[in-house]
């Protein structure tokens, strides 16, 4: 620890016998630094206080019939949309500042520099809003913090009503929409409702009571057509037994031809066994006995049919009549039967068709219910927005109260000319010891025995004082006095700009004086 102090004072000692380099750099540094400081323009500073109230009485009556904002989220976003372009243009317009600039590049310097020095703070609990902004001009501060304020105002409310707008229209574009879809989902499912009146929901029961209703019919068809055809059956044989035993009455009965036919056939006999059959005799034998049979079937039918015979019997009428019934039953039951397997077949093909149809038509269902649901809550939702239009005209959800107005600045906020002063004077006692501790390092002298061992490595045995001669004596004071001379008049000087600076009456009059006379 004792070596580190007698480093430090050996480091002191060096910069002392360095000083000159700190008068140079406090003469050469703090009267540039001090001028320019005070030379520096004015800067004023404007704000404006605003409150905004969110509570609103509408808000608790109207919970579920209007459409319900939260009044903080769109004051954070009017904040943040507050230094757009576009809102940037209108506080220039406002306070008259784009009539100082000449050309578009200027007037983008203009635009970023009120982005840069409008300031926006909100208090954490209350939305106490704070706008501020620093130039070189009281008026135009004033100009600029009040503009940023309108616009502000203007905005919250402007925003509110182009809410509502753009919300109502686009309900009413949407409502258009979904009303066109609700009648076209109408159409639909009416045109399919009468197309498959058959096949919807609750007939399928009826299907399958239909079903086995004809197939209990066709059985039953079917089961008298069977029992009409065995007595079809039954009635033909027995009509047929009476026709065959009037057949065998019939023949028995003779004619007078027979026995003609008989001795021709005699006389053919004996040809044959004398002739060929090709002989004129026995041709014309063959030909009569020809003659002679027609002849003879002829007075036989004339005379008295197997029928003629038979229908002189009472069970023969009777059993002709049955069969004719029977064969007319039969015809008409299979006609019947005929009808039902094709009423089966139908009722069968429908039944297939019903899961499809029901499948059609609960997705025709289900689109016109999500339809019309969607158009019920937009109807529900535009009564809310004018529910909530009404209200809006009615009060307001963000009431503003100006707090504190903005005010032309009577004195400058800055810059902070007596700390830059101080600052310049520190600036350049660093920058002059920084160089005396460097020469003293590069060019260093020796001022004590620990120093002289360090820099020789040799041991110190004694110590033979000087005694300094009267003329570098009154060097040595010489430069002694200059050097505090120096630092008086530096120190009167930074007293003296302190004072100016201090006071702003006293500075702006300087000011103006040394511009009178072309200084400035």
């Amino acid at each position: 620890m004792q070596e580190l102090i007698e480093d430090f004072l050996q480091y002191l000692r060096g910069v002392w016998l360095k000083r000159r380099y700190i008068l140079i750099a406090l003469w050469v540094i703090c009267p540039i630094g001090w001028i320019a400081v005070t030379l520096m323009p004015n800067q004023y500073t404007a704000e404006a206080r605003v409150y905004a109230d969110t509570r609103s009485l509408l808000q608790p009556l109207l919970k579920g019939l209007a459409i319900q904002t939260d009044p903080s989220q769109e004051l954070a976003m009017i904040v943040k949309t507050l230094l757009s372009r576009n809102n940037l243009e209108k506080i220039a317009r406002a306070s008259d500042a784009d009539v100082r600039v000449n050309n578009s590049a200027e007037y983008d310097e203009l635009l970023d520099n009120l982005k840069e020095k409008i300031d926006i703070d909100k208090t954490r609990r209350e939305n106490l809003y704070t706008i501020t902004f620093v130039a070189d001009s009281p008026q135009y501060v004033r100009d600029v913090v009040q503009a940023a304020l309108d616009v502000f105002v203007e905005n919250t409310l402007g925003e509110k009503r182009q809410d509502t707008d753009t919300a109502n229209s686009f309900i009413n574009q949407q409502i258009e929409e979904y009303e066109t879809r609700l009648i076209e989902a109408e159409k639909r499912l009416a045109s399919f409702k009468q197309e498959y009146t058959a096949f919807l929901p609750g007939k399928e029961s009826t299907y399958y009571s239909n079903l086995e209703g004809v197939k209990k019919l066709l059985e039953e068809t079917r089961l008298e057509l069977s029992e009409a055809e065995t007595k079809l059956v039954s009635a033909r044989s027995q009509l047929a037994s009476e026709e065959l035993l009037a057949s065998q009455q019939t023949a028995r009965v003779r004619t007078e031809f027979d026995d003609r036919i008989i001795s021709m056939q005699t006389r053919l006999d004996d040809l044959l066994l004398r002739y060929t059959e090709r002989h004129p005799d026995v041709v014309e034998v063959q030909r009569q006995i020809e003659s002679l049979q027609k002849q003879k079937d002829n007075a036989i039918t004339t005379a008295k049919t197997p029928a003629a015979i038979a229908s002189e019997s009472v069970i023969y009428q009777d059993l002709k009549i049955t069969v004719s019934q029977l064969e007319n039953e039969v015809a008409s039951l299979k006609v019947r039967e005929e009808r039902h397997a094709e009423k089966v077949d139908t009722l069968q093909e429908q039944l297939r068709q019903v899961p499809d149809v029901e499948a059609k038509l609960t997705g025709l269902n289900r689109n016109y219910e999500i339809t019309k649901s969607k158009y019920e809550d937009l109807l529900s939702r535009r009564e809310s927005a004018q529910i909530s239009q009404s209200a809006g005209k009615t009060t307001d959800d963000i009431k503003f109260r100006v707090i504190d107005a903005p005010r032309v600045p009577l004195v400058p906020s800055g810059p902070k000319r007596p700390l830059l002063i101080a600052g310049v004077l520190i600036f350049a006692l660093a920058v002059g010891g920084g160089m005396s501790f460097a020469f003293s390092q590069i060019n260093p002298v020796v001022s004590s025995l620990q120093q002289l061992y360090q820099q020789t490595g040799y041991p110190v045995l004694g110590v033979v004082s000087a005694t300094e001669s009267s003329g570098l004596m009154k060097i040595e004071k010489r430069k002694m006095r200059l050097f505090v001379l120096s630092n008086t008049v530096l120190l009167c000087g930074f007293v003296g700009f302190m004072v100016i600076n201090l006071l702003p009456g006293l500075h702006n009059k300087i000011i103006a004086g040394l511009g009178g006379v072309g200084l400035l």
